[in-house]
């Protein structure tokens, strides 16, 4: 048995974060730039500690909504592959395309039968109502992953309204995931969970290895399912859903737990 453990770890707000979001210091380290090269994210001198003490002390793999384009600009030297694009393509360690992992989506998408290529259009469209958004559909490999509308102007955000004008047919195929300004139509065997449910099962067929897992966003919450032991950063969005249930739930009954 590898006494190695396996950690399964997202990237973005939980490794490091846009300048936007955290002013950087002389303290914290580039790791990201933006498609023309410039500076966009940086890691606290917390993260940078705990990044190496994850690289020093287990396999690590990236866990990412981060295309594959976008991985490939982060610059930390993982060695054991990436699962990138909501787990929509695997790379091995040599930042090959996983051809196995292809070959499942690729069955799974033809039978969506193209619902994802006039979706930017319709996204457009519907959106007319409440503001200007950039539309698109990730394309990697020639297979088609997920759908995007993104808020352009600043404001009061609008995307939930948008999600309430969508066809049932689609939401029947597909799940939706928010962020802030960004808005995901993923279809269901595209997940995070499902890809390193699929990686443990090569890697670690027996389950023998310490799994572990870090995350910050309700999207990483299915992934973070698969581990033996999973965490989150201060304040992150799974952060605050669990508190704020918690808190409901005391308020409720009076108390915290089952019976």
């Amino acid at each position: 048995m590898n006494p190695k453990p396996l950690v399964f770890v997202d990237l973005d707000d939980t490794l490091f974060q846009t300048y936007r979001k955290q002013q950087p210091t002389p303290q914290h380290q580039m790791v990201t730039t933006d498609v023309s090269g410039q500076p966009l994210s940086y890691m606290s001198p917390k993260q940078q500690s705990f990044l190496n003490w994850l690289l020093e002390s287990a396999e690590v793999v990236p866990v990412t909504a981060r295309s594959v384009e976008g991985f490939k600009r982060v610059q930390i030297p993982f060695k054991y592959g990436a699962i990138c694009s909501h787990g929509g393509t695997i790379l091995d360690q040599n930042l090959a395309v996983d051809t196995d992992w292809f070959d499942l989506q690729k069955q799974h998408e033809i039978q969506l039968n193209g619902i994802l290529t006039d979706l930017p259009e319709v996204l457009h469209e519907y959106a007319k109502d409440f503001g200007a958004v950039r539309t698109w559909t990730l394309v990697e490999n020639e297979l088609s992953i997920y759908s995007v509308a993104k808020q352009k102007q600043a404001g009061a955000l609008f995307l939930d309204r948008l999600v309430e004008k969508l066809p049932k047919p689609l939401l029947e195929q597909c799940y939706i995931h928010i962020n802030g300004n960004n808005l995901a139509i993923i279809p269901h065997h595209v997940s995070k969970q499902s890809a390193v449910e699929f990686y443990i099962q090569k890697h670690d067929p027996q389950r023998e290895r310490i799994i572990l897992g870090w995350g910050d966003s309700l999207s990483d919450a299915g992934f973070l399912s698969c581990c033996d032991w999973f965490g989150m950063p201060k304040s992150s969005q799974l952060d605050k859903f669990l508190n704020t249930h918690l808190s409901h739930d005391f308020d409720t009954k009076g108390y915290l737990g089952h019976v």
